[in-house]
């Protein structure tokens, strides 16, 4: 009997260590240090954006919201170099674009001002510029008319098919990145329409939706065999805006029927041939919202996210434009645009008030850290897709 129960016992032994060693050891590990695997797998998993957006500060993080002109921080009358007084401007205020207008634009130095800028924002903290330029074509053509270009392209409404709007984006495309920029304020989206005072013009490829639409995807895909970054503009479409909102207030009375009938669909055409940044304009959408300008409004925004399915970068128009300017601060309608969802800050028209009340917005609970960190997210995906991320 003895014997029975000495072999009984050592059975019951073994089992129990066979029982241990056939779970894996993880399965003995205790709850915290499963959630240290769990954080470390998700690290290893982080794009590079989601890297430096984790170590940067707040003063970076918002630098970065603000796509402006050289001089609006760096406080010089014209920037035309790279000198030190600009690059200890930018050491203060890293933005995160910079827009180049005629004024700054000479044939011998534009190359090495726009080496010398995106040097000075690798060493400042890894992220790149960028450095962007409105060249449509026909007189909306900054380099080419500056420079007297022999590829300066016509007019959008004189361009006549698909393959001449390529072969123009391709053109404009290759000397914009030759003389070191990365994207384009181009092309305009907007619907020709027959409404008094239109501001949008020869600046459309036409009256009919489907042509504009067929225009605008093929100039964007010319300009991406360039690693230009195109900008479809002027959401929600500007065609059938009464007035000119460089100058005041600028209406549009389409229904949202009449809009997804009609505007809409070069938008669309421009997200789908692989547009990364939509602008957003400052005209009164009246059948939309009619409170304020639509760069400000949260239903003009929504849709383009949700009806369009657009999940890049959205940038105002520039916001010195009097329709903005002449009815709001510089701060109070940089805040107004986040708020609505828009990710970058074109052209305020006064830099320092306008970062400081993004910075306070943030301070005081009105704008989350967490707001700021989703434009973010897109701005920095979109410059690493770009190689604009690391030195």
């Amino acid at each position: 009997m003895a014997g029975i129960k000495e072999h009984l016992k050592k059975a019951i032994l073994w089992f129990l260590i066979l029982l241990v060693f056939s779970f894996p050891p993880c399965a003995f590990t205790d709850e915290a240090e499963n959630e240290s695997w769990l954080v470390d797998d998700r690290i290893e998993n982080q794009s590079r954006a989601e890297d430096l957006i984790d170590a940067m500060t707040l003063h970076e993080k918002i630098c970065q919201l603000f796509f402006v002109a050289p001089e609006q921080f760096s406080k010089e009358t014209r920037v035309y170099q790279a000198d030190k007084t600009f690059l200890r401007a930018f050491s203060r205020f890293p933005v995160g674009g910079i827009i180049l207008f005629s004024a700054n634009i000479r044939k011998d130095e534009i190359a090495s001002l726009n080496a010398g800028m995106q040097s000075a924002a690798a060493e400042s903290n890894g992220i790149r510029l960028f450095i962007g330029v409105d060249e449509e074509g026909g007189s909306v053509s900054r380099v080419a008319n500056r420079l007297k270009l022999k590829e300066k392209q016509p007019d959008p409404a004189k361009t006549e098919t698909p393959e001449d709007a390529f072969s123009s984006g391709r053109i404009i495309g290759g000397y914009l990145a030759a003389y070191g920029f990365n994207l384009d304020f181009a092309p305009v989206a907007d619907v020709r329409s027959n409404v008094p005072g239109a501001e949008i013009t020869v600046r459309s490829y036409g009256s009919d939706p489907h042509q504009v639409a067929r225009m605008v995807s093929r100039f964007t895909e010319g300009l991406h065999t360039q690693s230009i970054i195109s900008v479809l503009k002027h959401f929600p479409g500007h065609g059938a805006v009464s007035g000119n909102t460089h100058e005041g207030a600028g209406v549009s009375l389409r229904t949202p029927e009449e809009l997804r009938q009609i505007d809409f669909i070069p938008f669309a055409a421009g997200i789908a041939a692989g547009a990364d940044m939509v602008m957003v304009s400052h005209q009164i959408a009246e059948n939309l919202d009619p409170e304020g300008p639509a760069s400000f409004s949260p239903t003009v925004v929504g849709m383009l996210r949700e009806e369009l399915g657009f999940d890049g970068v959205i940038i105002t128009d520039a916001l010195r434009m009097k329709a903005v300017s002449e009815q709001y601060g510089s701060g109070e309608a940089c805040v107004l645009a986040l708020e609505a969802g828009a990710d970058m800050l074109l052209l305020p028209y006064n830099f320092t008030n306008a970062y400081e009340s993004v910075t306070k917005a943030v301070r005081e609970g009105r704008l989350t850290e967490e707001r700021i960190d989703e434009s973010l997210t897109r701005i920095l995906t979109l410059k690493e897709k770009y190689g604009l991320l690391g030195k």
